[in-house]
């Protein structure tokens, strides 16, 4: 059956500092139909975002673009905004999972309120005035600490802050001739590297256990549900000392705490008995999943930023003061949301919504002037 696109009108943008992307719906997708069983989750998105950014920038012109929020809005044609009152819909269960990126942070290094309230105002756009049944979010920095994250290396933040364990290879949609390949890949991790426009934690920062940083996202969450906006809200990947800390500083008990499953030893089915009992004892919900901690690298976005010719079809017009730079577009969120029809049992609708954003950040090759030495000894 043929599906029907809709049509978007064009608005060339000229200073975007954000884009965020919508992918189709991968129940009825062309990514969907060549999804391999067992497909890691970024494999998944990253499949899932070159299909979009194909369909709307190569094949045909789907985007928008908010001068006053400054955002680019990708969209992909064959999935309708509001498709939930447009089709009918009213035997439903929203489900919403927002993963924190490591970028996700705040002038304080510290992950910021306003990327949240980004991600849930995109899953209104996308799905209309729905009630979100369960609320999750996932901090990437306590996801790799976890057992099974990033592969249970003991490098795992190394690996976090470089993008790896992820750059696998994309499907050549659209992919220009003029692609930088391997050259640009190569430039891309070296910034990528560079811890200092990342955002990420170094050693010399709280503990791992200390869940102080992650306060203000978390009462955010309590305020979304306090709202009515969220039926039941929860976090991901967190051990019983952290969830301790969490309901004792907060004085907000999560209502769903997912834990994720060990995918390199399928017989290991032991999660965290301590967690276990704890939640129980607390009245908390526990479920499992599959998500990788590094949902979207880095590395993974400046490829299709690359192959889809992001920065060359927008270009911003915005100048950086002396001794600064614009920075990489980096992805800060990834949402994934799922519309359930609860009679019959079946996901209508399910897909994901990506934020990248760049930064005026200090140049490393900025030149800074020399000091004059006096004739009387020492420097001016």
């Amino acid at each position: 059956m043929t599906r029907r696109r809709q049509e978007i009108t064009e608005k060339v943008p000229t200073t975007p500092r954000k884009v965020v992307v919508y992918t189709d719906n991968l129940m009825t997708s062309n990514s969907a139909r060549n999804t391999v069983t067992g497909e890691s989750s970024s494999k998944e998105l990253a499949n899932s975002l070159a299909e979009t950014l194909n369909t709307a920038l190569v094949i045909s012109t789907s985007f928008r673009f908010d001068p006053e929020l400054n955002t680019l809005e990708i969209l992909d044609p064959y999935n309708p905004r509001n498709n939930i009152q447009v089709k009918g819909i009213t035997d439903y269960k929203v489900s919403v999972k927002v993963f924190m990126l490591t970028t996700a942070v705040d002038v304080k290094n510290r992950p910021s309120t306003v990327y949240v309230k980004q991600a849930m105002a995109s899953v209104h756009r996308q799905l209309g005035a729905v009630k979100i049944d369960e609320l999750v979010v996932s901090f990437a920095e306590i996801s790799a600490q976890t057992p099974g994250g990033l592969n249970g290396s003991s490098n795992g933040a190394s690996l976090l802050r470089s993008g790896g364990a992820q750059a696998d290879s994309l499907p050549d949609h659209g992919r220009p001739l003029d692609s930088p390949g391997e050259a640009g890949i190569s430039t891309i991790e070296d910034a990528n590297n560079d811890t200092s426009t990342t955002g990420s934690r170094t050693s010399n920062d709280d503990s791992e256990n200390d869940m102080s940083r992650y306060l203000k996202v978390w009462r955010l969450l309590n305020r979304i549900k306090r709202s009515g906006d969220a039926c039941k809200i929860g976090i991901s990947d967190v051990t019983k000392s952290q969830l301790e800390q969490l309901c004792q500083q907060s004085e907000v008990k999560p209502d769903i705490v997912q834990i994720r499953l060990n995918l390199n030893d399928p017989s290991d089915q032991s999660l965290d008995d301590e967690l276990r009992a704890y939640a129980k004892e607390q009245g908390i919900s526990v479920s499992a999943h599959a998500d990788e901690p590094v949902i979207l690298s880095d590395r993974t976005f400046q490829m299709l930023a690359s192959d889809f010719k992001i920065n060359e079809r927008f270009p911003t017009t915005e100048v950086a003061p002396q001794g600064y730079k614009m920075d990489f577009m980096r992805p800060r969120w990834v949402a994934n949301y799922t519309v359930m029809q609860t009679k019959r049992g079946l996901v209508a609708n399910r897909g994901y919504i990506a934020m990248a954003s760049s930064d005026c950040v200090l140049d490393p090759n900025r030149i800074s002037p020399r000091p004059k030495y006096s004739m009387f000894g020492g420097f001016m």
